[in-house]
């Protein structure tokens, strides 16, 4: 199930996921809306009118926007499968570990994030975190287009795995001395972020190869899960930026006659 204008248009733009049907509320209208139904009509998907009480349910949410997608299930792929994925790209993305999110909207944040700094897939936990419901999908704004998503069973493991394979663990923790800002972020990375109340747990912490924090200036030293991932994000691809043009050699300038 997918719901709101965004993750609808571009789950139809992107193609990759098969789309059965789109559902438009009654009396919706919108320049947006109709950029929608015009793509869904060029992919061929076919357009129902139907009264909103209808998308609340099946959507489980009042926040569709009037508009509901359903799609064909796409599994969730293992660890192995998605490092696979991954090795098959000229350079190996970054990847983000999640320990144990429980709210859809922060998941879906994180994701949204991600897809937007270049991050190449998201992990999570089987259990004691969110699963990707339509709230997540709704929050991702079409992020899932693009982030592949594994889920694992026991996180300590998988570190381990991804530590084999040449990734290094890199975990975000308030209480940390050492600041994002001068931390040489080594790559591949698989950055580790805790749930939204006691963060990473002590366990999965110790199989983290550095712990790093957000240093803040304001009287509040906390933050969101998700606007904390967006952070590192940015933190990331900005430095690795900087790096590319930093090794593209200037032309040197000739003198005109």
């Amino acid at each position: 199930m997918l719901c709101g204008i965004h993750a609808i248009q571009e789950a139809l733009r992107v193609g990759t996921r098969q789309i059965e049907r789109v559902w438009l509320a009654e009396g919706k209208e919108g320049k947006r809306l109709r950029q929608v139904m015009a793509l869904a009509a060029a992919r061929g998907v076919p357009i129902e009118i139907v009264a909103a009480p209808r998308l609340i349910e099946a959507s489980g949410t009042a926040a569709h926007q009037g508009i509901v997608a359903f799609v064909a299930s796409t599994p969730l792929l293992t660890l192995d499968q998605l490092t696979a994925r991954l090795a098959l790209q000229s350079r190996i993305p970054h990847i983000v570990v999640l320990d144990g999110v429980k709210d859809p909207r922060n998941l879906g944040a994180i994701i949204r994030s991600a897809a937007a700094f270049g991050i190449g897939g998201v992990i999570v936990p089987e259990r004691r975190a969110v699963g990707i419901t339509a709230t997540v999908t709704k929050a991702a704004a079409g992020g899932l287009e693009h982030i592949e998503v594994a889920e694992v069973t026991n996180l300590s493991q998988s570190l381990e795995r991804l530590k084999r394979l040449g990734f290094w663990t890199v975990g975000a923790d308030e209480q940390a001395e050492t600041s994002c800002r001068t931390f040489v972020f080594p790559t591949p990375l698989a950055l580790v972020l805790g749930d939204e109340g006691s963060g990473i747990s002590p366990l999965v912490k110790r199989h983290c190869d550095a712990l790093v924090s957000i240093p803040v200036c304001g009287p509040l030293c906390s933050l969101n899960v998700a606007v904390a991932a967006a952070l590192l994000f940015y933190e990331v691809a900005g430095r690795e930026l900087h790096r590319r043009v930093a090794s593209i050699k200037p032309i040197p300038e000739t003198s005109s006659l």
